[in-house]
């Protein structure tokens, strides 16, 4: 629930006014929006019986490898598979958000690690079902896969908040020059209010 949220805040984001977005950037509004109602649907229709509609509309858009893996699924446990499927589905819309998010706040890569975490959390889902319906001896082999994907699962996430961490050091330093700036040019900010306020700026207009 709380991944699925933030992934709407992020559409929001993008929805929103000029004013949460930084000046240089450009971004389309009608894009933008959606976006969202793309974000919106999928976020509704979790947790539904998936009707055989929806199904081959959503197998429809992906690849021959992830069709062939989320058949496995299926097999072995049909509401993971449904859950999968919807989550593998939207994953490119999601990717088109990060990827959009990538130019308006500067996340590069963002994108790329999006889709490629989401490709590995389809592995781990399908080996960990694998691994209850298997011997002893190939339980061996799907564990250590299992380490495998999930090793590189983990630098993913890693990454990704070394970004974060990167992206609100940058705004941090924005915000300290800022205010320096501001503190200094404190007598001209009050001064230029007070001619908004009592309406005298119109007589400092260049036209």
């Amino acid at each position: 629930m709380k991944r699925k949220m933030i992934l709407l805040v992020i559409a929001l984001l993008l929805c929103g006014g000029r004013q949460i977005l930084p000046q240089a950037a450009t971004y389309s509004s009608g894009n933008a929006e959606s976006l969202y109602k793309e974000l919106a649907q999928a976020y509704t229709v979790q947790g539904k019986e998936m009707s055989k509609d929806e199904e081959d509309k959503l197998l429809k858009n992906l690849s021959s490898e992830m069709k062939e893996k989320l058949e496995e699924l299926k097999k072995l446990n049909k509401e993971k598979y449904q859950q999968l499927l919807r989550s593998s589905s939207y994953a490119n819309v999601f990717s088109t958000g990060y990827a959009q998010a990538e130019g308006v706040f500067g996340l590069r890569g963002l994108s790329e690690k999006y889709r490629k975490g989401q490709e590995l959390e389809i592995d781990m889902e399908l080996l960990t079902l694998k691994y209850k319906n298997a011997d002893k001896t190939e339980q061996q082999k799907l564990k250590s896969d299992l380490q495998i994907v999930l090793n590189k699962l983990f630098d993913i996430r890693e990454s990704q908040k070394e970004g974060e961490v990167i992206n609100l050091e940058k705004r941090l330093q924005e915000l300290k020059e800022s205010l320096q700036v501001r503190k200094q040019k404190k007598d001209e900010i009050v001064q230029r209010r007070i001619q908004e306020l009592l309406g005298d700026s119109k007589y400092l207009k260049w036209d």
